[in-house]
């Protein structure tokens, strides 16, 4: 009989998460921001291919020919996803910072917070709800971000005169564009886990949004100036962010000079730690943010 309590308990608790996570994710469907946000980073990827394009067919002073090389070797079809991918290390930082920020925010900025907890049987529940439906959604816009380079790739090929070459196709390259899939959306993860924490506790979506975008950007900065320094000092970007973002987006086969995306600045200068010492400290921080985020929606009043 207990068992069988037990079972019906577990049932209902996954039936019911399993609505409010279609609830969310119908939210997020419904709301502008979500489709300006999609339209910004697949434009982002259109614009940035299109000024390759341009660049490669500009007229280069003898003497750069290594770097239009370069540029051409990026519209190529082979490079196509994995330069796309580090834009999205980029772009795909930033935009998943605003989605949930927003997502979280707005919930306060627009007073809807205590009613959607009444309906959530639990504050447990609605914060999984948001962060799996804002998973979701930022896979789908990755997703969308691949086909969209892929595309421009085959439209910039065909602009420029060069060959279409599909040999590079084989199992080991879509093995490797798997991963790397997953390596950007765990370069994600901590900045906008940060982003939520700090829309939870600012009551505010801009406070997140300003958190997640400011450490992105800045500690970068700081970063450069703490390797220039001497001793534990400049030991310290290994610890952060930026430095363990860089270390696993250096995976990801790009012509040289032409990696970074998110930690660039940190990883120009720094050495970078070893791909273990970077998924474990990112995987920390994700871990810390996603517990306090839990922790401190749990112990503060919901009201704006």
């Amino acid at each position: 009989m207990t068992s069988n309590v037990s079972m019906v308990k577990k049932e209902t608790f996954v039936s019911g998460l399993g609505r409010m996570i279609g609830a969310e994710f119908l939210k997020l469907r419904k709301r502008q921001m979500t489709w300006v946000l999609l339209a910004i980073l697949t434009g982002s990827i259109v614009l940035v291919n299109l000024i390759l394009l341009a660049v490669s067919k500009a007229h280069i002073p003898s003497g750069n020919g290594t770097r239009l090389e370069k540029i051409q070797n990026l519209l190529g079809l082979p490079v196509a996803i994995p330069f796309t991918f580090e834009l999205m290390s980029f772009f795909g930082v930033v935009l998943a910072i605003i989605l949930v920020a927003s997502s979280m925010g707005n919930e306060y900025n627009w007073k809807t917070m205590r009613t959607a907890l009444i309906s959530s049987e639990s504050r447990f529940k609605f914060l999984v709800a948001k962060l799996v439906s804002l998973g979701v959604m930022i896979i789908i816009g990755m997703l969308i971000g691949v086909v969209t380079g892929f595309v421009m790739s085959l439209i910039t090929t065909g602009l420029g005169g060069y060959a279409y070459v599909f040999s590079f196709a084989t199992g080991s390259y879509v093995w490797a564009q798997f991963l790397q899939f997953w390596r950007t959306f765990f370069i994600i993860l901590p900045f906008s886990l940060l982003a939520f924490l700090m829309a939870i506790g600012g009551r505010s979506a801009m406070a997140g949004i300003a958190t997640g975008i400011g450490v992105f950007f800045l500690e970068s900065i700081i970063t450069t100036f703490m390797s220039l320094a001497s001793g534990w000092i400049a030991k310290v970007p290994a610890y952060l962010l930026n430095a363990n973002v860089s270390a696993i987006n250096a995976l990801n086969k790009l012509p040289e000079g032409f990696g970074g995306g998110a930690g660039t600045g940190g990883g120009a200068t720094i050495e970078l730690p070893s791909l273990s010492h970077a998924f474990i400290i990112l995987s920390l921080y994700s871990v810390i943010f996603l517990f306090l985020s839990f922790y401190f929606f749990k112990k503060r009043d919901v009201t704006g």
